[in-house]
């Protein structure tokens, strides 16, 4: 018998068997309420786990997301929450973004690694539909005035919440077509020198060449950015900061007034979510565990 005789005579025998085969990996291993969960579906997790999410698992803790998964769901549905189709699509696009492909690419590469856009579909939706639920659950436990209060004295007495409201000047030094900044670096750093307060210095940097001085603006130190912070803290009343390049010229920033107080709106708010967050997830377990009481779990 040639390898042509070999490899039919092998088809022809394996034959009844695929059928079987097929029946074995959709068969259901578990079911939630009634609804299945297969061998197929145990095999799919694993490599959504392992090869997409980098998150090796065992089929055994496969089986036990999936339940959670079905648990999870089952609750969303039961207070109207739905996953739609079009949020789906968006989740998978983020997911393929944040790993710098395109949809199609994204979908063909999971092919390959034998893993099916439904299993993935199934997984994105069902941690939305979790965090949504823990979400609303959280809530439905808001933290009472007496708990925040406390907080925000203790967090008070202790300095937190001290904020820096700046009133500031923006000088440019505009840097001419086919010219280097440098120069213009030498002459803000020279004309900073001569700068000591907002009224008279003011009146000085206007009668330099290609020099703007905006209007005044006020900006709190919570709302800047960590680089610009650091650069007007080091700067005293009515002084300039040292020059920086950006894409208008050489800047530099006029400070003019500087007032430090405790914004209390903004750190209630920190403390409250901060409250919210632990007790979500201190909770998540006992949640789940719930939740899982209330459907019929069969293996």
């Amino acid at each position: 018998m040639n390898a042509r005789e070999l490899i039919l005579a092998a088809g022809i025998a394996l034959a009844p068997l695929l059928p079987i085969m097929a029946a074995a990996q959709s068969a259901g291993v578990a079911t939630v309420n009634g609804e299945p969960i297969t061998s197929r579906d145990i095999d799919q997790r694993v490599r959504v786990s392992t090869q997409l999410l980098r998150q090796p698992i065992s089929r055994q803790a496969a089986l036990e997301q999936l339940i959670n998964d079905k648990v999870k769901s089952m609750e969303a549905r039961r207070i109207g929450m739905r996953v739609t189709q079009a949020h789906q699509d968006e989740m998978m696009t983020r997911l393929a973004g944040s790993l710098r492909q395109q949809s199609t690419e994204f979908e063909q590469n999971l092919a390959k690694a034998g893993i099916e856009p439904d299993a993935v579909r199934a997984k994105i939706s069902a941690d939305a539909v979790w965090a949504e639920l823990l979400r609303v659950r959280a809530r439905s436990g808001n933290i009472s005035n007496a708990e925040l209060n406390a907080e925000l004295e203790k967090r008070m007495a202790a300095g937190g919440a001290r904020v820096t409201d700046y009133v500031v000047r923006q000088v440019i030094f505009v840097v001419p077509p086919g010219s280097g900044a440098g120069q213009r670096e030498r002459d803000a750093s020279a004309a900073r020198g001569r700068f000591t307060d907002c009224e008279t210095g003011v009146d000085y940097l206007r009668t330099l060449r290609d020099v703007a001085v905006r209007e005044r603006i006020g900006r709190s130190s919570a709302d800047l950015s960590k680089e610009t912070n650091a650069l007007l803290s080091k700067t005293q009343l009515g002084r300039l900061t040292t020059p920086f390049r950006s894409a208008q010229g050489v800047e530099m920033l006029a400070v003019c007034e500087k007032t430090d107080r405790q914004d209390i709106s903004r750190l209630r708010n920190e403390i409250e979510q901060e409250m919210q967050q632990k007790r979500t997830q201190g909770s998540e377990g006992a949640y789940l565990n719930e939740l899982r009481a209330k459907v019929e779990i069969r293996r």
